[in-house]
């Protein structure tokens, strides 16, 4: 709270006259990263196939770059020329992308990164879309590899699909893929009964103490309007989103129950209309009114969330057996002191989210042919499994990158339809 308390306070919307009509609309791309970026090619083949000139603008923080210390020192003579995100090792350079100067990170605190993120690229008139992450604006499209996880992030679909979707098809709506709200107000009882049920275990515990403080996937992508509100409003989200956070799933004593940057967003935006006198007192009816979507564009697999779906993905039930008993932890179902977050179970389920190490090509195939535009957790060096053979995500087989090879395969009108407004099966999109 206080790191990202101390970021926001420095941190204004820039004022800038409008972009002259006609010009071409950007979506900005922006990344936190702890240095570099996992599948670095994959992104090189997504912004090497924009059709439009000037249709992006990228951004990206590096929460420890290797270049800190010299860093810093061109930073205090960037008037004499030397500007300090002219490194060669700089992520996407090569497309343009600008580097922000450090401001502090840590873990579960990246909310002020990511409004630093929004107000540097609402410096350029020409942004419309804005995505950090854990942020996106509608600038557009905002993929972030997050700093305290590091693991890839990658585009699910080619540039011009996200483009047109965003740009053209939706060209003032921000989207928010939120979460459905735990039944219980402890942790572990929640978490044990999602998994009898087999029952997806990203849940909102902060609503049941301000319905207006919800929770939602960090990866949002926000049009320009909504990015300036959050940015002006930071601080004050932090509060509200505080005041329920301290309440929630208090088993977990001093764990965090979820982070800033998974609220503070739609709390901005919900204060903001409050401030102004425009709330109709009804949360999702204001969301509805300013224009957010319930829409889920970047996938990420959570244990169970899937359950009878198409893009369900979970171990045999007897393994999943195995692993509680070879733990020996039956015993957190009677024993109070177990804590199942720290455990070594947690981290054998994989699924809190799941770390995909290796991918068939048939549930790759499944994944772009669904509305998402990106997915994280793809660990870097992850194989897909092409019939008898395995080939690494970024790694030329044949002269062709696996993954861009199934962008080609993509029916866009279908695609467009198969937008999930959860990332669970609740959110499963239903014909229209």
């Amino acid at each position: 709270m206080q790191v990202d308390t101390a970021v926001v306070r420095g941190t204004t919307v820039p004022l800038v006259p409008a972009a002259w009509p006609g010009n071409t609309k950007q979506v900005a791309f922006l990344f936190l990263t702890e240095d570099g970026l996992d599948f670095e090619e994959l992104w090189d083949k997504f912004f090497g196939e924009a059709s439009a000139s000037g249709a992006y603008s990228i951004y990206v923080h590096r929460a420890h770059s290797r270049q800190k210390s010299s860093f810093r020192f061109a930073e205090r003579f960037s008037g004499y020329g030397w500007a300090p995100w002219s490194s060669a090792t700089l992520p996407l350079s090569r497309w343009g992308a600008v580097e922000l100067p450090q401001v502090e990170t840590r873990w579960c605190a990246l909310f002020g990164a990511e409004v630093s993120l929004l107000a540097r690229a609402l410096q350029d008139p020409h942004n419309q879309h804005l995505g950090p992450t854990r942020a996106a604006i509608r600038l557009c499209v905002a993929q972030l590899n997050t700093f305290e996880e590091f693991l890839g992030v990658h585009g699910l679909m080619g540039f011009d699909y996200v483009y047109q979707q965003l740009i053209k098809v939706s060209p003032s709506t921000s989207k928010f893929c939120f979460a459905e709200p735990a039944i219980a107000k402890q942790a572990t009882q929640e978490t044990i009964r999602n998994e009898f049920l087999r029952s997806c275990v990203f849940r909102d515990f902060w609503r049941a103490y301000n319905p207006r403080t919800l929770k939602h996937h960090q990866w949002v992508v926000l049009a320009r309007h909504h990015a300036e509100i959050v940015v002006r409003r930071a601080e004050k989200a932090l509060e509200i989103w505080h005041k329920s956070w301290l309440k929630a799933a208090p088993d977990l004593l001093h764990m965090a129950e979820g982070c800033s940057d998974e609220s503070a967003p739609v709390d901005a935006l919900l204060y903001d209309l409050e401030h102004k006198g425009r709330s109709t007192g009804n949360t999702w009816a204001d969301l509805t009114r300013m224009g957010v979507e319930q829409q889920c564009l970047t996938y990420v697999h959570w244990r169970h969330c899937f359950t009878d779906t198409r893009l369900e993905y979970s171990e045999n039930i007897a393994k999943d057996l195995d692993a509680v008993l070879k733990h020996g932890q039956l015993r957190m179902l009677t024993d109070r002191e177990f804590n199942f977050f720290k455990s070594a179970l947690k981290r054998e389920l994989n699924g809190y989210p799941t770390f995909f190490q290796s991918i068939t090509i048939e549930y790759l195939y499944k994944l772009v042919q669904e509305g998402f535009m990106f997915a994280r957790k793809f660990t870097k060096g992850m194989q897909v499994k092409v019939g008898d053979g395995e080939f690494p995500l970024d790694v030329v087989p044949r002269k062709q990158l696996v993954l861009p090879e199934l962008w080609d395969l993509v029916d866009d009108q279908n695609a467009s339809q198969r937008v999930w407004t959860r990332l669970s099966t609740e959110g499963k999109p239903r014909a229209i």
